[in-house]
């Protein structure tokens, strides 16, 4: 009898360490799933904001290149000015 309680008792602390390890490795699966998307997440933002940076850029250095027109222009009417004033 003595046999038979031992056994049983040796096979309920087993299955609830089986129940426990599964619940373990449940909750870390579904908290790598929920960080795996979270981490997807995150890089679909920085692409978006980098796709906004990189037009507010463009636009900047195309404000900035049509400026450089303007002042070389003005430059040179200055000079033609100068040169005809002489």
């Amino acid at each position: 009898m003595e046999n038979v309680t031992t056994y049983l008792l040796t096979q309920g602390v087993l299955g609830v360490a089986v129940i426990a390890l599964a619940l373990v490795v449940g909750k870390l699966y579904n908290k790598t799933e929920r960080l795996e998307k979270d981490k997807s997440d995150i890089a679909e933002a920085r692409r978006l904001d980098d796709k906004e940076q990189i037009e507010k850029i463009t636009l900047i250095v195309q404000e900035n290149t049509q400026s450089n027109r303007i002042l070389a222009e003005k430059i040179e009417v200055g000079k033609s000015i100068e040169r005809n004033q002489r």
